[in-house]
């Protein structure tokens, strides 16, 4: 994958008054990043001497003695491959030296100033800007950075410590690196520096735009910090950015990643969606404002829930229950509609009328068989064949029946439908895809799953329904159930697992990664629970279906975008005729 960079944010111990053993302290540190293989190496500022030198740093000896050095270190290094960034004293102060494989690439003053370009190169078709101020202001050199067209920025630092500054400039580099979209990288300096009369701690840390996917700090001894960097990921994110166009420089040079036979270093969790658990309760409270923003503009005070027992209405139901608390509501005005067809099993069916009780909720029970068969003999439908037409009338049904009673009594009807049936197409045109205000719509089956598990505490009298729930197969009980009595339309043995499903989905959407890249990420993320032809399937069923189902969401209610990943007509356009041979050719040619 020409597109990763493995960066590595080393720091090494220095000697005071010692540059030769600093410059070994250096040597061993970079051999111990062994079979890891970086393609930069990042060092932190005043790398041989530490940041206490004080006007001892003007000395010519230093200087003398470290023009002896930086090529020794050069030719050193070269056997390890990559790119090695590190400064030393020289006349006039103290200058950055880049090295690949004993050829010095780059050699310029180590210092930044505010309206003056920063130095660049290129690695792995991307562009890296160098920095050497302190980080902990890097939002003031904003411009600066946009101007230099960076992908990596690279932060090479040594700050005297204070209480709260570690944190600070934590922060910083979080903030700018998600505000600009470019991935940073920090190496700060400082173990077997003096302590008076200020004192140094060493810190690396990778933030790539909004995640942070490396960070160490001293303990007991120099921290280095190694991952791998997505150039794709990067521009694909910054897609999303509405970033001011400057002149970009040519880059003083380029070069290659290292490629093939590299095991991926980057942290790869299988629900993307999500990096701290208490984003689920940010996520609900947005879902439960958004709700009650459009009541309170429209002046009205009920709500009408499709209640099936399943996780998708039960988290629609718990955000209107919310909603009419922030608005200071009764939660009856809440209708919570149950209507049982031909595949409701009693389980789900127990679940949903259990579920309205706890949360106080109205509830309504209307069977919907015989309206649904007098359909069938009206359009001369065999109600034997159980074909998509048996499936989508119970759903067309079930609308009608919540969009009257939200006339009958002046109500607003909640749309249940998440992100991952609006992305695969799995709902009901005309049907379960219809509703007067949508809560769900922008979250994932998988975090949908999430936030209920969440809120069982919240709502704690309907806590052991919302774990049946959880523990009920996704299914649309659309089909009879088995002979059993149990639910037979399993909607993951239709289309696969929905947290590989979800995986494709967020990387598709979020970054516009091609079908070779996500299938690489799927395969490190989920390679010990599916085989590559397995997720390889998955991933042309889901390039299929999601093009094919655009017509439906063009006709999708109105939400709140509430997450960065959306298929809401607002903020994702396509076109609704649209074939899928593009992306189904790239995953035909991917080799498992």
């Amino acid at each position: 994958m020409e597109s990763i960079v493995r960066v590595a944010a080393l720091t090494s111990r220095i000697s005071l008054g010692d540059m030769h053993k600093s410059a070994e302290a250096l040597i061993e540190a970079a051999q111990q990043l062994g079979d890891r293989a970086p393609d930069l190496v990042l060092l932190p500022k005043y790398t041989l001497t530490g940041g206490s030198l004080g006007d001892l740093a003007q000395n010519g000896q230093f200087a003398k003695t470290a023009g002896e050095l930086h090529p020794y270190l050069g030719a050193k290094l070269a056997a390890l491959g990559g790119l090695f960034l590190f400064t030393a004293p020289a006349p006039g102060g103290e200058r950055a030296y880049l090295y690949r494989e004993g050829q010095l690439l780059l050699d310029l003053p180590a210092e930044t100033e505010l309206g003056r370009p920063l130095p660049t190169f290129s690695v792995g078709g991307g562009t890296a800007a160098l920095f050497f101020g302190d980080p902990a202001h890097l939002s003031l050199y904003a411009r600066e950075i946009v101007e230099s067209g960076a992908d990596l920025l690279l932060l090479c630092a040594c700050e005297p410590d204070r209480l709260g500054y570690g944190d600070r400039v934590l922060r910083q580099i979080k903030e700018v690196s998600a505000a600009l979209g470019v991935c940073c990288v920090l190496s700060q300096g400082g173990e077997g520096d003096s302590s008076a009369p200020r004192l140094f701690t060493a810190q690396t840390a990778v933030f790539e735009c909004d995640r942070l996917l490396a960070f160490a700090q001293a303990v007991s001894g120099p921290p280095a910090a190694v991952c791998d960097v997505d150039l794709d990921i990067i521009a694909g994110y910054r897609r999303g950015q509405t970033l001011p166009a400057f002149r970009r420089p040519e880059p003083a040079f380029s070069v290659p990643v290292r490629t093939g036979g590299k095991k991926l270093l980057r942290p790869l969790g299988q629900n993307p969606f999500i990096t701290r658990p208490e984003q689920l309760d940010e996520l609900f409270s947005l879902q439960v404002k958004s709700l009650a923003v459009r009541m309170e503009n429209t002046g009205i005070k009920g709500l009408v829930v499709a209640l099936s027992g399943g996780l998708d209405s039960t988290l629609a139901l718990l955000v209107a229950a919310g909603a009419c608390d922030r608005l200071g509501l009764p939660r009856s005005a809440v209708t919570a509609v149950t209507m049982p067809g031909f595949g409701t099993s009693q389980r789900t069916k127990s679940n949903a009328e259990k579920l309205c009780e706890a949360v106080g909720a109205k509830l309504r029970k209307i069977p919907i068989g015989p309206a649904v068969e007098a359909h069938f003999a009206d359009i001369g439908h065999d109600p034997q064949s159980h074909n998509v037409t048996f499936e989508n009338a119970q759903a067309r049904e079930r609308t009608q029946i919540c969009l009257d009673i939200a006339n009958e009594t002046g109500a607003l009807v909640v749309g249940t439908g998440d992100l991952s049936e609006a992305a695969l197409g799995f709902c009901t045109f005309g049907g379960d895809a219809l509703a007067n205000f949508n809560v769900n719509i922008c979250l994932p089956k998988t975090l949908v799953r999430a936030v209920c598990r969440r809120l069982e505490e919240r709502f704690a009298k309907a806590a052991p329904f919302i774990q049946d729930i959880l523990d009920t197969p996704v299914s649309p009980e659309l089909l009879p159930p088995d002979e059993f009595g149990n639910i037979a339309q399993k909607t993951e043995e239709i289309l696969g697992e929905y947290d590989l499903l979800d995986f494709i989905l967020y990387h598709h959407l979020r970054y516009g990664l091609p079908p070779e890249k996500i299938f690489y990420y799927a395969c490190a993320a989920f390679g010990e629970r599916y085989t590559g032809a397995y997720i390889k399937e998955k991933l042309g069923l889901f390039y299929k279906r999601f093009c094919a189902s655009q017509f439906k969401r063009v006709c999708a209610p109105e939400c709140a975008v509430i997450t960065d990943v959306t298929l809401s007509g607002g903020a994702f356009a396509m076109p609704g005729d649209m074939g899928s041979k593009t992306f189904l050719e790239a995953v035909e040619a991917i080799s498992v």
